[in-house]
This record gives structure tokens, C-alpha cells and sequence, in this order.
């Protein structure tokens, strides 16, 4: 396509000419005052010169009378001859300037021909009738001064006197010549002058026109691109606004911004300024890193689409309300360039609202089928002494707290029972494979965590351990539900002693599920392996002490003994590690219990530096305790081996429910490790402490 010639220079076409123009009038009126100064001292110096033949004449006629006087009165006549020599050089050389100056004057800017050849002709009569005086004075200047005798000078006198009126008279006229040459000549440069003057004015009222008229066709059209941008921006639902490459805000904003950010947006400060104290901190870092990838013209937006760190972001109002916004970036380009990024944001509360929501109701109806589930898969009578025990307990729980002495150390000292209680019930219910349950008790757990490092406790703290109960309460009152609405399918009848059940190896089995349970749960494999001699039975309380103790050493093998695959890889070891569980009973009618690992065993030199990490002891206790001290304060509530909490490890309970076990039915325990082979807890019960009178 040919380009036509009034895009060269655009809407701005005429403006330009005319400013060009205005500026060729301003340097030709200078120029020309430049030129006709130069004339002017040019006619200044020619009427200078013509007013210096007169001065020159009279100076010539008076030198010569006085020379005349001089020889009458026999007085020396040097210097009278001296000045008449000067005067007629001088009036010679002026004649000959002045005739140089009339014959350059028809050649000049704005020279009259006519005046210039008047002039001429003035200056020539007047030097003809000077070349006579000339002559004579000359003469009088040509004789030594000895030979001049009186009367030699009459006739020079004479004719001085006759010829220098005449002379001032042509000189005067040629004078008047010339300054009336000049009027007129200065008065056609004024006109001149005027008239580029007022070409100039004219020029300008034109740019003034020029430039206001298009000045004000730009601004109606701004005000209707304004007024449509803000009719826009007033009816768009999302948040719109730009942002420049350094980050900054621009002007124009559509109206739901202020009301999705609780107020405008300030333009001029930076987008991200504006978003770091309603959002977290790591998604403003990942926000501030996706923005400069966005300004990188060569990366494509549609890579960067799915990288946006600001989708379903949690956003914290000035009132602390919190709403969940979505931000879009599209990219502004000019050529290859991105200049701006079009920001759009949308409210997107109701619909996470709805999600979680939805997401929270699955997660009810997954966990009563899996209550569902798991009571269907287990035996009803040991689903039926848990959930008994567990009540009991409970109420216990709930007992001691409204009988509990109103003093910060009556108060830690029921949370840290509680701690172990409900940690053994976590146990037992893992067994049983109770998810609900335990998730319950993992949430209550959790609670008591930051009570169990206070020592300043007030009544109000129980508060949130009450609210605890009742959702474990909650989760046991749901399972008596489902127990009640399939009990019709399956009414328990007297079992047939030929065919009765050996609750030890049901126990054993259920605890061999929970182990490979956690260990997948902890990115581990590990294995539980069981001997139990044939035959045996245990009475209720016997088996309550292993349902109580077992999946907590079980549980803590797996957690703190048998390594990751990938440790035990580079030590040379299965990939699987192996838990051995052995009940037995001995010769001397003692219960034994022994539960041993394969894994890293017990490093009494680590165990003593978390002790002193974590405050449990001092560092002169540490220096003073021997290693079976620091392996026997493991069962003291509150230390684990590891930092941080999950389901089945951290909070520090499970070897001190171990142990309160152990002291409660009269039952030892021996401990034995070697570091990168084995961890092995040996428990003895003896014979009158667990079986049946």
C-alpha cells in the first residue's frame, strides 16, 4: 500500500508548516534588519563625508587668510602653509571617499539609481568648482616660505573667500541629497519590516487557530473515550486495572475493584505493595517472580498461564473478613514489546464456599462408610470393649475436669493424664483400624500440645479440652450408631467352644494391618512378623494391657527404628524392614512380650542431645546422666525423637503410655539396642498379674 503524503507527517501536518513558516518569516525579518543596518552606516559615513568637505573648505579659506595676514604683519607663516596643505589633502581624499561610495551605492539592496546619479553629479560640480581653489593654494603651498612676500596670498585670499560659500553651499545641498536618499531607503526597510511583522502575527493568530481547534477536537474525543471507558469500567463485574513494567498502578480502575479490595486501588503504587499485607507472604514472592516473567516478551503467555501463584487466593479485608479472589494477567503489547499487563480479578468466595463445603460432606460420608466398614470387618465384641473403654475413659476424662483444683499445676497435671489416656486410645483404635476415631484423637492431640509446654494455666484453657471430648465422643457415638443399625443383621449368639476364637492372634493380626498401614502413611516399608504359642489364652485384662501397649512400641518402631528405603539401601539392609512381635509364655508362668526391629537402634548420644534441645534437661544433667538413664527418660511424656507431628509420631506420649501401662499391672521392662542393627522391648508380666484366679 502507497503511503499517501499527508501521513508523512500526520494529523499534525498543517501545525508543523506553519510553525515552519513562522520561523523562516522570524529569521528572514532578521536577516533583513541585519542588511539594512549595514546600509544605514553606509549612509551615515556618506553624509559624515559630505559634511566633512565643508568643515574641510572653511578650514582651507580661513588658513588662508590667515597666511595673508602673517605676511603682512612679517610674522612666521610655517604653520598657516602646514594647515592649508592639510586642509586641501584632506578635502581631496574626502572628495575621492565620497565618489568611491555614490559609484558602490547602485549596486546595493534597495539602491535608488536615480539618487545615487544626482549624487554624482552634485559631487562633480562641486569639484569642479574646488579644482580652481586647488590650484591656487597649491601654488601658495608649492613656493618656500623665504620667497613669500606680502600681496603674493591677495589673490588666494580672495578666491578662498569667493569659492568656500559656494563650496559649503554644494556640499550642504549634497548633504541634503544624501540624508533624503536615506529617508527614504529607511522608510521602505519599515515597510518592509511591518509587513513581515504582520505576516508573522497572521502566521501565529493561524498557528493559535490551529493548534486550539485541534487541541480541542482532541479533547472531545478523549471525553468520549473516557466517558465509554468509564461506562465500561462502571458495568464490568471483575476487578480490571493495568500495570506498568515497574509494577505501578495505573489510573483507570473499574468499580469493582474498590469494592473486591475494600477500596480503590492508589494509582501510582506498586501492585505488589498494595497486595503484601492481605495475602501470604510466599504467594506474594511467587506473585512478584510471575509478574517479571510476564514482561519477558519472548516467553508466551499461555506457558505462564498455569503458573499464576494469585488463582483462589485466600485475600484478608481491612475489617479481617477473608474472601478468596482470582487474579488474571493478560499482556499489553506494542510490537514486541510488553509495556503493560491487564489485570482482572475476580471474587471467587462462593464458589471455593461450595467446593469445601461439597468436599467437607464427602469427607463426612467417607468417614461413616469407612466406620461402617471397619466395624463390619472387625469382631463385635472387641469393637464393643473398645468403644465401652473408651467411654469410660472419656468420662473419666470429663470428670477430672470439673473436679480439678483451680492452680496453673492441678492443671497441667490432668492435661499431661489426659495426654497419655487418650494417646493409648489412639492406639487401640488403630488397631481396630478406626480412622475416625483416630483422626479424632491425632485433632485432640493437637490441642493439647501447646497446653502441655504452658505453666501459667487458668480455667479457661480446659475450655477447648471439653470441646475435644465431645468430638471424640462424637466419633464413638456414631460407631454405637452403625453397631445399632446392623445389629438386626447379626445378633451375636453364644460362640461353640469347638469353634471359639483366639482373641490373641485376632489382636496380633489387626495389629500387623496397622503396621503396614503406617508405614505407607510414612513412606516406609516395613513388615510386622508374630509368635504366639498355640493355644494360649488371655484373659480380658491381659488382653486390654496388650491392645493398650503393643500398637505403641509397634508404632514407635516404625516411626523412630526402621529407616527409609533408601537409608537402609545404602546400609546394605532389605529395603523392607522387619518388627518382630513374640508372646510367650515362660516356664514360671510369667507373660513375656518382646517387640524388636531391625533399624537404627537407640544412639543414647543423639537421644541426650534432643533432650537438651528441646529443654527437657539441662546441660549439666546431660553431662551427669549415664546412657541408661538418657534411654529410660524416653518414656517421660513430652520427648520424641522427631520435630515435627503427624498421625502416628511426635507428640511424645506413646512411651509414656507405655510405661503407665507397664506400672499399672505390676508388669517389667527390659530394653536392649545395638546402634544400625536392632531395638528390642522386653515386657514381663508375672504370673499372678495376669492370669485368672
Amino acid at each position: 500500500m502507497r503511503m499517501q503524503p499527508y501521513t508523512l507527517l500526520g494529523k499534525y501536518r498543517d501545525l508543523v508548516l506553519a510553525i515552519a513558516l513562522f520561523l523562516v518569516i522570524d529569521i528572514g525579518v532578521l536577516a533583513f534588519n541585519y542588511f539594512t543596518s549595514a546600509l544605514l552606516e553606509k549612509d551615515t559615513t556618506r553624509i559624515n563625508i559630505a559634511g566633512e568637505l565643508r568643515m574641510y573648505s572653511q578650514q582651507l579659506a580661513k588658513s588662508v587668510l590667515t597666511l595673508r595676514f602673517e605676511l603682512e604683519t612679517g610674522q612666521p607663516v610655517q604653520t598657516s602653509l602646514a594647515q592649508i596643505s592639510e586642509a586641501q589633502s584632506a578635502f581631496e581624499e574626502s572628495l575621492r571617499r565620497l565618489e568611491r561610495e555614490l559609484s558602490s551605492a547602485s549596486s546595493e539592496f534597495m539602491g535608488s539609481n536615480a539618487g545615487t546619479l544626482a549624487a554624482l553629479e552634485s559631487l562633480q560640480g562641486l569639484n569642479k568648482y574646488w579644482q580652481p581653489l586647488a590650484i591656487e593654494t597649491a601654488a601658495l603651498t608649492g613656493m618656500p616660505p623665504s620667497s613669500l612676500q606680502p600681496g603674493i596670498a591677495d589673490s588666494a585670499a580672495s578666491m578662498a573667500t569667493a569659492r568656500n560659500v559656494k563650496i559649503m553651499q554644494l556640499a550642504g545641498e549634497l548633504t541634503e541629497m544624501l540624508e533624503r536618499s536615506t529617508r527614504e531607503r529607511a522608510s521602505a526597510m519599515r515597510q518592509i519590516q511591518l509587513l513581515a511583522i504582520v505576516l508573522a502575527l497572521l502566521n501565529f493568530v493561524f498557528i493559535i487557530f490551529k493548534f486550539v481547534r485541534s487541541l480541542r477536537r482532541s479533547d472531545r474525543a478523549a471525553e468520549i473515550a473516557r466517558d465509554e471507558t468509564g461506562r465500561i469500567l462502571a458495568t464490568v463485574q471483575e476487578g480490571l486495572v493495568l500495570i506498568d513494567r515497574q509494577g505501578r498502578i495505573g489510573q483507570q480502575q473499574s468499580a469493582s475493584l474498590a469494592g473486591l479490595f475494600g477500596a480503590a486501588l492508589p494509582a501510582g503504587n506498586r501492585f505488589l505493595d498494595v497486595l503484601a499485607p492481605r495475602i501470604a507472604a510466599e504467594n506474594l514472592e511467587s506473585a512478584g517472580n510471575y509478574i517479571d516473567l510476564l514482561f519477558n516478551q519472548r516467553v508466551k503467555p499461555a506457558l505462564l498461564r498455569q503458573l499464576n501463584p494469585l488463582q483462589e487466593i485466600a485475600f484478608a479485608h481491612d475489617d479481617d473478613q477473608e474472601c478468596y479472589l482470582d487474579f488474571e494477567f493478560v499482556q499489553v503489547r506494542s510490537g514486541d514489546q510488553v509495556d503493560y499487563l491487564l489485570v482482572s480479578v475476580f471474587d471467587i468466595t462462593e464458589r471455593v464456599v461450595l467446593q469445601r463445603q461439597l468436599a467437607a460432606a464427602e469427607t463426612r460420608a467417607k468417614s461413616e462408610t469407612d466406620a461402617l466398614l471397619a466395624v463390619l470387618d472387625q469382631d463385635p465384641h472387641q469393637i464393643d470393649v473398645f468403644l465401652r473403654t473408651t467411654e469410660a475413659r472419656l468420662a473419666e476424662i470429663n470428670l477430672a475436669l470439673a473436679g480439678v483444683d483451680a492452680r496453673p499445676e492441678a492443671y497441667l497435671k490432668l492435661i499431661r493424664k489426659t495426654a497419655r489416656t487418650i494417646h493409648g486410645i489412639k492406639g487401640e483404635a488403630a488397631i481396630l483400624n478406626l480412622r475416625a476415631v483416630e483422626q479424632s484423637i491425632h485433632d485432640f492431640e493437637t490441642t493439647l500440645a501447646p497446653l502441655l509446654q504452658r505453666r501459667d494455666l487458668n480455667g479457661d484453657d480446659l475450655i477447648p479440652i471439653a470441646v475435644a471430648l465431645n468430638d471424640v465422643h462424637e466419633n464413638t457415638a456414631k460407631i454405637w450408631r452403625v453397631i445399632g443399625r446392623v445389629r438386626h443383621y447379626a445378633e451375636g449368639k453364644p460362640e461353640d467352644p469347638a469353634t471359639a476364637r483366639n482373641e490373641l492372634r485376632e489382636l496380633l493380626a489387626q495389629i500387623e494391618h496397622m503396621t503396614l498401614r503406617v508405614a505407607e502413611d510414612l513412606n516406609k516399608k516395613a513388615r510386622l512378623q508374630v509368635s504366639t504359642p498355640s493355644g494360649i489364652r488371655l484373659p480380658e485384662h491381659a488382653l486390654s494391657f496388650l491392645r493398650t501397649t503393643l500398637p505403641q512400641l509397634v508404632r514407635n518402631a516404625i516411626a523412630h527404628g526402621i529407616e527409609s528405603a533408601e537409608e537402609r539401601l545404602k546400609k546394605g539392609k532389605p529395603l523392607e524392614g522387619t518388627i518382630h512381635c513374640a508372646v510367650d509364655v515362660a516356664d514360671d508362668g510369667a507373660l513375656t512380650v518382646q517387640i524388636q526391629d531391625d533399624g537404627a537402634g537407640l544412639a543414647p548420644a543423639k537421644l541426650r542431645a534432643t533432650m537438651l534441645a528441646k529443654g527437657l534437661i539441662s546441660a549439666r544433667e546431660a553431662e551427669q546422666m549415664s546412657d541408661q538413664e538418657v534411654v529410660s527418660r524416653m518414656f517421660e511424656p513430652g520427648f520424641s525423637q522427631q520435630d515435627d507431628v503427624n498421625l502416628h509420631a511426635g507428640r511424645g506420649e506413646g512411651l509414656a503410655v507405655v510405661r503407665e501401662a507397664i506400672a499399672a499391672v505390676g508388669a517389667r521392662m527390659r530394653i536392649s539396642s545395638r546402634p544400625e542393627r536392632y531395638t528390642r522391648f522386653t515386657i514381663r508380666l508375672e504370673k499372678e498379674h495376669w492370669q485368672c484366679v
